[in-house]
């Protein structure tokens, strides 16, 4: 049996009621998020705050012994000379004691500042520069490294402290500490003054800074934005009503996203302290068997996570019987007669929706069990472009898979498919019900948001943060299109806009998500600023690239021809290069998240880009696209 799914621990105190067990007229409280974990603690000492993953099971971290591990770590940070408003870096995959460190973090009026562990040494001195950490924790010697390698440049930085004990190799100026020794450090101080902690808890103000998040940098440089206890819990209220009950009854979820993230910190930091969300905590490489063992009830995920999960339940189609696949093979013309009217607005004739109910409980959801997501209801994605594909396959095998929107200045959700069950794809929904949520499009198209969860200023740079608003209103730089029912369908970012040669102005990225549509490709770049016509650069994926280069080409100039018979003339792509090395994070091209950096991809790959527009190497191209394009018109007359 799985310990993080017993339910008798979370109503170990039934006096007590999480902050959201009633989203109806929610406002801040006038309390921190060490505050609240000290009420926590005291109403309900013995149930989950969050789990830990030991290879079976989930073992449960009560909320007294997460109370007392961040008093430790803070009067330990207290006693090094941490003070109230100095930035504390934690550099570590999702874990538990990540959670336990912003808390104590927090605790002394500090500020946490995500780090992300697979960050370049140029990325990880910029955000420590910038943000001037005095202290930083780090997960493994392999993360003291990087930081021994970049300290010079940190005049900030005093201490480092490992979580698997004393990092070595740090520059003997600045102090290196294990996290037991911090936590030791931290009971000492607490056994001499037993009323400190009490007092710097009691200190904290709910406006005062909470989180330090710090963009992807895909369109510049990385920016710090700054989020307050307040506007956090407001971010928390947003993601809750995905969930509604989540405040109610437990939800458990499996947390291996980096913490860095600002979605899965508020999930995974914040948002366990006012409802009933239970975290168990686990690995990249424990993923797989913690979803299996935990069967989550809640997710948020980015496309590419769904896409994975896909990938590897389809794997488990290989070793199926053949009267399994055979079943496969039946329920999914059910599955998608199904989806497909839904999607219309159709009802689903009885006979079709007996026949789906018996494909669902004998073939859809053995095989959600396989990657451990059987016992999710609905499902939710952010942060990319999903593809329709991936949308309609995991509503066939019955998961709610919906779409929602947030910033990393919004740090929640804005809007979200919350109104509808199995939407189709193409939106990211609505404003979320609640007056206090408002959007709004400019003339240009760029989306606005007012909300109360919009993040208090870019750290230091007041020009930055005066620029992104209008009045009240957040520009979020996201080119929109809003439907007359409110939906909102995303086009692409204003800075991402290509205009041609002869003014068309395109947004380059609905073109790319169709090219990774394909299995053969990994990463599409759509280029043609200032050029007469648009082509892509393409990245092979590992089946693309397990062809061959000849093949491989012919599948990609297939696919491109069959994608620019769905585009208007303007749009189509005359041209492409397959390229051959992998995008770097150390060069610049790809974000610390894995985001493309556009402009210094067509600046490392400039030779190859002129080529496409060299004399008229695309006009083979062009005219079998154009063959394509009239054959596929003349098959739908």
């Amino acid at each position: 049996m799985v310990t993080n799914r017993s339910s008798s621990r979370v109503s170990a105190c039934p006096s007590y009621t999480p902050l959201l067990a009633s989203l109806t007229d929610f406002q801040a409280v006038q309390q921190t998020f060490p505050q609240i974990l000290a009420e926590r603690a005291r109403a309900e000492p013995d149930a989950p705050a969050f789990c830990r993953w030991n290879g079976s099971d989930g073992v449960p971290v009560t909320w007294a012994q997460c109370a007392a591990t961040v008093r430790d770590v803070a009067l330990g940070l207290d006693a090094i000379g941490v003070d109230r408003g100095d930035r504390v870096a934690i550099m570590s995959p999702a874990c538990v004691e990540w959670v336990m460190s912003a808390l104590g973090i927090l605790s002394i009026g500090a500020i946490p500042v995500g780090v992300y562990p697979t960050s370049s040494a140029r990325e990880i001195q910029q955000t420590l520069g910038h943000s001037e950490a005095t202290v930083v924790i780090v997960s493994s010697g392999s993360d003291a490294a990087k930081i021994a390698g970049v300290a010079a440049d940190l005049t900030s930085l005093r201490v480092v402290v490992g979580l698997e004990g004393e990092p070595a190799g740090i520059p003997a100026s600045i102090t290196a500490m294990g996290w037991d020794a911090l936590c030791e450090s931290g009971r000492a101080r607490h056994s001499d003054a037993p009323d400190l902690f009490d007092g710097l808890v009691a200190a904290g103000d709910i406006d005062q800074p909470a989180a330090l998040f710090y963009t992807s940098g895909s369109t510049g440089t990385p920016k710090g934005v700054t989020h307050t206890h307040r506007t956090l819990q407001y971010a928390v209220l947003s993601f809750a009503m995905c969930y509604p009950q989540m405040g109610a009854k437990r939800h458990d979820l499996v947390g291996f996203l980096g913490l860095s993230h600002v979605a899965p910190a508020l999930i995974g930091v914040f948002a366990p302290l006012m409802t009933r969300l239970v975290i168990t905590y686990c690995s990249m490489e424990e993923r797989r068997a913690a979803l299996i063992g935990v069967r989550p009830t809640a997710v948020l995920w980015p496309p590419r996570m769904h896409e994975k999960l896909l990938s590897e339940a389809l794997a488990e189609m290989k070793a199926a019987s053949a009267w399994f696949r055979v079943g496969y093979r039946l329920a999914m013309k059910v599955g998608r007669g199904v989806v497909a009217r839904r999607w219309k607005g159709e009802p689903v004739p009885w006979h079709l929706a007996l026949l789906y109910r018996i494909a669902l409980r004998r073939i859809f959801l053995p095989l959600r069990a396989k990657v451990g997501v059987d016992r999710l209801e609905v499902s939710w994605t952010a942060s990319g472009a999903m593809t329709p594909e991936v949308t309609e396959l995991w509503q066939v095998w019955g998961l709610d898979l919906r779409e929602l929107f947030g910033t990393t200045e919004t740090c929640g959700t804005v809007l979200a498919q919350w109104d509808q069950a199995f939407p189709p794809p193409g939106t990211v929904g609505k404003s979320l019900p609640d007056p206090r949520w408002m959007t709004r499009a400019t003339e240009e198209g760029e989306l606005l948001i007012a909300a109360p969860l919009l993040f208090r200023d870019y750290w230091g740079d007041p020009t930055a943060t005066a620029e992104a608003m209008d009045g009240d209103w957040y520009r979020t730089g996201d080119l929109v299109d809003i439907h007359a029912d409110g939906e909102v369908k995303l086009i692409g970012r204003l800075k991402d806009v290509v205009i041609t040669s002869g003014g068309k102005t395109v947004s380059p990225q609905p073109i790319e998500v169709r090219l990774k549509a394909s299995p053969l490709i990994e990463e599409a770049v759509v280029v043609g600023d200032g050029r007469k016509y648009l082509t892509v650069l393409i990245w092979p994926s590992a089946d693309g690239q397990a062809l061959g280069r000849d093949a491989l080409t012919r599948g990609v100039h297939t696919w491109i021809a069959e994608t620019n018979s769905e585009l208007a003339r303007p749009l189509q792509l005359k041209d492409f290069r397959v390229v051959s090395r992998a995008l770097s994070q150390e060069g610049g091209e790809l974000t610390a998240k894995g985001t493309i950096r556009r402009s210094p991809i067509v600046a490392a790959f400039a030779s190859l880009i002129d080529e496409m527009y060299a004399l008229e190497g695309h006009q083979e191209f062009a005219r079998q696209a154009q063959l394509t394009d009239r054959g596929r018109r003349g098959r739908r007359a």
